[in-house]
């Protein structure tokens, strides 16, 4: 005698209440994986300001550039692109045609996204001109002032601020 075997599948009602459950989840994790993605997006970006302000300064008090006292011996370049904001790491004066990209003073650069808002000594850094800090040969900004920065992207509690001194 021939024993038939039942054959076992998901039923449309069974597929129907999982893909809702799994819809339903979905929505309620949205706004955490949002949030977490801008937290991420700024500690990445205040973590490359932080290494390539730390570069820099080790750089200029090597003094390569045999810079004066009051003449940056290296120092920091913020440029804004269309997808990307770029930090230079360069060797003398970072305001010269050197310090950009491909150019021969540059030393290290890393990108972070530009939707993230970057403010440095209260002025924001914008697509239309580069933000450049200088550093003597004692690690000091040439201009002698305390850099604050603000990174800012999607909301206040998000927002990262400190000092690059």
């Amino acid at each position: 005698m021939q024993s038939r075997r039942r054959q076992q599948a998901f039923t449309l009602v069974e597929l129907m209440v999982t893909l809702s459950i799994m819809a339903f989840l979905l929505m309620a994790c949205t706004p955490f994986l949002a949030a977490w993605t801008y937290s991420r997006q700024i500690k990445d970006a205040q973590s490359k300001l932080l290494s390539g302000y730390g570069l820099a300064k080790a750089l200029a008090m090597r003094n390569p550039e045999a810079a004066l006292s009051n003449q940056a011996a290296a120092g920091l370049k913020l440029q804004t692109g269309t997808t990307l904001r770029t930090v230079y790491v360069c060797k003398g004066d970072p305001s010269s045609s050197n310090c950009a990209s491909g150019g021969s003073n540059v030393l290290w650069s890393a990108d972070f996204p530009s939707s993230v808002a970057l403010t440095l000594g209260g002025s924001s850094v914008t697509a239309s001109s580069a933000t450049t800090v200088g550093l003597n040969n004692r690690g000091l900004p040439t201009t002698g002032a305390v850099l604050t920065y603000t990174l800012a992207r999607g909301g206040s509690v998000n927002d990262a601020t400190g000092s690059l001194l």
